[in-house]
């Protein structure tokens, strides 16, 4: 599967189901996406319960099913 198939808005949770902090929930929400200087997609996460939470990861990551699931 290719990075392309990222979009907007889409959810993701950790394949892990790690919980981020104080028991707060590991759904993640792309917010933005965009090519890096290295020629790599990244797309900006923002957690969907705590808003300050962000991180930017490889687009293909969130593809990766051992690192990342569709939240839905």
């Amino acid at each position: 599967m290719a990075s392309d198939n990222v979009t907007l808005e889409d959810r993701f949770v950790s394949a892990t189901g790690s919980k981020v902090g104080r028991g707060v929930t590991g759904v993640w929400r792309v917010v933005q996406l965009f090519d890096g200087g290295d020629g790599v997609r990244y797309a900006r996460l923002v957690n969907a319960v705590d808003r300050s939470l962000t991180k930017t990861v490889a687009a293909a990551a969130l593809l990766d099913r051992s690192l990342f699931r569709h939240a839905g």
